[in-house]
């Protein structure tokens, strides 16, 4: 069972980088999303090839009438997001993990060992074998400093733990 002890809703109001240019809301369909019963401030992955190269971005807005989704797509936005601190998978499972630090890459990893409120991980490839999309690096939020790092655990099952991305 998947570490639930650090996980805090996230808040799709929540966007530490609000000035001027960090806002390209894209309106895509449900269906066109890799998770397509999306929930407002995950992250999001849009289907596409090459595997690895999808536009992503935060949920921002949701309208269940049209089955669209509002993504934040811009470069540089930072949300609070859900990290699992797996690193590798055999197969589909997990195999290898390490705690998170300042400026790691995190992926959109939709691997089914995943917890249904994580959609990140340190993963570059998924167990299913494709490549993991590049979503962010993980940054400071503005409650923390850097006596915070690392998080979470290097041992197996790993964790998941809340941090800030900011969006590549």
């Amino acid at each position: 069972m998947p570490d639930v002890g650090n996980y805090r809703t996230t808040d799709y109001n929540y966007e530490q980088s609000s000035e001027s240019g960090r806002e390209r809301h894209l309106d895509i369909p449900y269906s066109r999303l890799t998770d397509n019963a999306p929930a407002m401030g995950e992250p999001a992955e849009v289907t596409g090839l090459p595997l690895g190269s999808q536009i992503t971005g935060t949920i921002v807005t949701l309208d269940a009438g049209d089955s669209v989704a509002v993504i934040n797509t811009a470069d540089g936005a930072v949300y609070r997001h859900n990290v699992r601190t797996v690193t590798t998978y055999a197969g589909q499972a997990e195999s290898a993990w390490r705690a998170i630090a300042l400026g790691d890459m995190v992926y959109y990893d939709n691997s089914a060992t995943m917890p249904a409120y994580a959609k990140l991980s340190l993963a570059p490839a998924s167990g299913i074998p494709d490549a993991n999309t590049p979503f962010g690096h993980v940054v400071l939020m503005q409650d923390e400093d850097a006596s915070d790092f690392t998080k979470g655990v290097a041992v197996a099952p790993g964790s998941t733990e809340l941090c800030g991305v900011q969006q590549l």
